[in-house]
């Protein structure tokens, strides 16, 4: 990257590539992050110095100077143009004394057209950093922000004070914009406060993609949301000190589609080592991020009552109205893990978000946990919410059956597997979404 010309915004700062953050071994429920936003709205980000890489990502001779998205009226009947995920690979692999070592991170990016599946770029942290942490999309699938992360480690029992050191080096965030031609346009975001690993953060782009929100907080630390304007760098923050809470975002449906709130979980912080069993009920609120004031506590808190039996749902999904929250629910079966393991269920489960009281359940499932598997098939049931018309009665998600995760739209309480006019029905497109939404690495969230 160049250095910044005068007229650069003080809240982007150009300057070599590094991204990181957290691809951290943690032992908690893990959500995969896909770009895949919820809408598809209007943006214009101007005065910004980018690298610009071609189609198929080569990159381009000359870095371009200004990036302005294309405006139009919001719609919300089509998924997004693009979307992004993780890949694994390794941080270190080697053998000593006949014996192999090796630990993974989210090492890549790869960023694909949705009605294609055409590989636009593959993205790497450049060095030192050599990890990715997070990333979220704007409404139409054309604006990403990636975090990433240094993992200092290079071997198997390396000193504590390495592993210190991974959650104590402040993270970078790579804004990275697609043109009408293709081009990949990117800049490294210079945020108003550094942001470590250990303090777990979370992000999610606004739907047009101009304000990133970005939630942090950890171990009895001040739980903080931040709104940032990424054309000015000015940011909007709140608080709660001391908090036994830290805020917790869904990048893929944070955001009403008006901009105006912002969804996220209040997750309780366990300073015990040891793994509690799942909460029985999801605290959620839901922040006016034009109201004034500085404190979370003005936020609204709702608390999500799964259905009987079932565990509380997980990362609540806000539809772009603003109307309801959906998070899938599962029944952990008794005895599970003793023995042949007898069938699992869920479904996803639809909350009002003006009550928080439970209106309906959509989409049930039953895991049978065949021994052995039948081929292809086997693992665990991962339902997922990818991305919500305006008022949630259309849904792209992943939905267990047959032991097997499919990729496929639920209009109503009816799914369809693949093809149609939300996913296309060319085979690279649709394999490869569902490939990335079945096994993309997920980020965690401790």
């Amino acid at each position: 990257m160049r250095a910044a010309t005068p007229g650069t915004p003080p809240g982007v700062r150009a300057e070599p590539e590094a991204l990181i953050e957290e691809a951290r071994r943690r032992q908690h429920r893990r959500r995969r992050r896909i770009g895949l936003a919820a809408v598809v709205a209007t943006a214009g980000l101007t005065g910004l110095i980018f690298s610009q890489i071609g189609p198929g990502g080569r990159t381009a001779a000359q870095p371009v100077a200004g990036i302005r998205l294309a405006a139009g009226p919001a719609r919300y009947a089509s998924a997004p143009a693009y979307y992004a995920y993780a890949v694994q690979g390794n941080i270190y692999n080697y053998v000593s004394n006949g014996t192999q070592y090796s630990d993974t991170a989210n090492r890549y990016i790869k960023i694909r057209a949705t009605a294609t599946g055409r590989l636009l770029a593959t993205i790497s942290p450049p060095e030192p950093y050599n990890a990715f942490a997070g990333l979220t999309a704007d409404a139409s699938g054309r604006t990403f922000v990636f975090a990433a992360q240094r993992l200092w480690e290079r071997k198997a029992g390396d000193l504590p004070r390495l592993f210190k050191r991974d959650d104590q080096t402040p993270m970078k965030f790579l804004l990275v914009h697609i043109t009408p031609a293709g081009y990949l346009q990117r800049a490294v975001l210079s945020l108003p406060q550094a942001v470590t690993p250990a303090q777990v953060p979370t992000i999610a782009l606004s739907p047009d993609g101009t304000r990133l929100a970005v939630a942090f907080g950890a171990r009895g630390q001040t739980a903080v949301v931040q709104v940032i304007t990424l054309t000015t760098g000015q940011a909007r923050q709140w608080v709660a000190p001391h908090s036994l809470w830290r805020p917790v975002l869904n990048s893929e449906g944070a955001w009403t589609a008006d901009g105006r709130t912002l969804a996220f979980e209040q997750r309780a912080i366990s300073l015990s080592p040891v793994l509690r069993r799942a909460p029985a009920t999801t605290r959620m609120r839901l922040l006016d991020t034009t109201a004034p004031g500085t404190s979370l506590a003005s936020s609204r808190l709702l608390v999500l009552r799964p259905p009987a039996g079932d565990w509380a749902p997980a990362q609540p999904f806000l539809t772009p109205d603003g109307t309801k929250l959906i998070g899938p629910v599962a029944k952990e079966p008794p005895g599970h893990g003793n023995g042949p393991n007898p069938p699992w269920t869920g479904g996803l489960a639809v909350y009002s978000a003006r009550t928080g009281a439970l209106l309906s359940t959509l989409a049930p499932w039953v895991w049978r946990n065949l021994s052995p598997p039948a081929p292809g098939h086997g693992g665990n049931p991962e339902q997922t919410v990818a991305w919500s018309n305006r008022t949630g009665s259309q849904l792209i998600v992943l939905q267990p059956r047959d032991d097997l995760n499919i990729l496929g739209v639920l209009t109503g309480n009816t799914f369809t597997q693949a093809g149609g006019r939300l996913i296309p029905q060319q085979p690279a497109a649709y394999q490869e979404l569902q490939y990335a939404l079945r096994i993309a690495p997920p980020f965690p969230s401790p």
